[in-house]
């Protein structure tokens, strides 16, 4: 394991995260936050940026990007003042422009209604300081509110609110919770320190899923929440205090493509990583 932290450590030093916002979603709620917006706003945006994430990130941080202009960047503003649900947004994938709205409309009635975002986190997470249920109790504040707009409530809008207690690895929660639990490092911004950076679990997708069973960060074969737990406690113990600051490195690692998954030999020799990850040693043993 020592040998791993070494080579975790040696990622963040090679691939600096904070070199790839400009490609990730992660730039919304970053730009408002640098800009100095208010936490309530900051938050709204960085929910909705997250929830919105899926699928090819040139194209969702594209419509994203879209929403946030048609408004003048006044987010918050919008999603919170008496509205209209066929304001005319853009559709993207599972989700159509009117449900799209829906879903913003209804972070704007919950910040209506609790005050904050993290306000509705902390009522779940506090009971027992469990993260997974401060994150069912805001997606369900969230959903009661899609609810009174249209009932029953489409798929469109479900993809937007997967629910983190149904044992799916519910990338995009997490990912949000990232955003806002780890400390302020250009990247993260860390305005929830209520929430120790230890308790996050790591935002499983198909790069940091690929990346992990070939570090033997797991031997799991599903991607669920089961997974993203197993491949956090591996991590924690390179870092216990802050397991996952090395996710958004290890996943730029494929979305850059840095790593290949063995489908470019020539990567594979190169890379630094060879001597831990399955693949590259199979391809050496083959020389």
């Amino acid at each position: 394991m020592n040998n791993l932290k070494f080579y975790l450590d040696k990622v963040l030093i090679e691939f600096p995260p904070v070199n790839r916002v400009s490609s990730d979603p992660v730039q919304f709620q970053r730009r408002f936050f640098d800009e100095g917006k208010s936490q309530t706003e900051v938050e709204a945006v960085a929910i909705f940026s997250a929830m919105l994430s899926y699928g090819s990130a040139a194209q969702f941080t594209k419509k994203i990007a879209a929403i946030l202009h048609s408004c003048d960047y006044k987010f918050l503003e919008l999603i919170t003042k008496e509205h209209d649900k066929t304001f005319p947004w853009i559709g993207y994938r599972m989700s159509t422009a009117e449900e799209i709205s829906i879903f913003a409309y209804s972070i704007g009635n919950v910040i209506n209604k609790f005050g904050s975002i993290k306000k509705v986190f902390l009522n779940g997470y506090n009971e027992n300081k469990d993260i997974i249920e401060g994150l069912a109790v805001l997606r369900n504040a969230i959903y009661e509110e899609a609810e009174k707009f249209i009932s029953p409530v489409p798929h469109g809008i479900k993809h937007l609110l997967p629910d983190p207690t149904a044992g799916g690895c519910c990338k995009r929660w997490h990912m949000f919770l990232r955003w806002m639990v780890r400390p302020n490092d250009g990247v993260d911004i860390g305005i929830w320190n209520e929430i120790p950076s230890s308790q996050l679990i790591i935002p499983l997708d198909t790069h940091i899923s690929k990346i992990s069973r070939n570090l033997g960060l797991t031997s799991r074969k599903s991607d669920d929440l089961l997974t993203a737990i197993e491949i956090t406690n591996k991590l924690k113990e390179c870092s216990p205090e802050d397991p996952i600051k090395y996710d958004f490195a290890l996943c730029h690692l494929g979305i850059g493509g840095k790593c290949t998954y063995g489908k470019n030999t020539e990567l594979c020799h190169k890379c630094f990583l060879a001597d831990l990850c399955k693949i590259g040693r199979e391809l050496r043993l083959k020389i």
